[in-house]
């Protein structure tokens, strides 16, 4: 995770995260992240071997998920 404070992760998260710092900024492990963006519900964007989480993408799909619900 990068040195940022963990509560300033979840209140303003930087544009890109880890899944690690996706996962902790959402609240949920970071094997149900794995799920979930296996499943296609969170996006991902991959570079090279690298796998980051555009913060405003996971924000989308969520609110998409909360109006399913």
């Amino acid at each position: 995770m990068s040195d940022k404070p963990c509560a300033e992760i979840r209140t303003n998260p930087p544009k890109l995260l880890s899944p690690s710092e996706a996962a902790f900024a959402l609240g949920i492990s970071d094997r149900h992240l794995a799920n979930l963006t296996a499943e296609g519900v969170l996006p991902r964007i991959k570079l090279g071997r690298r796998v980051l989480y555009r913060w405003s993408q996971l924000e989308a799909a969520l609110a998409k998920l909360e109006g399913k619900g």
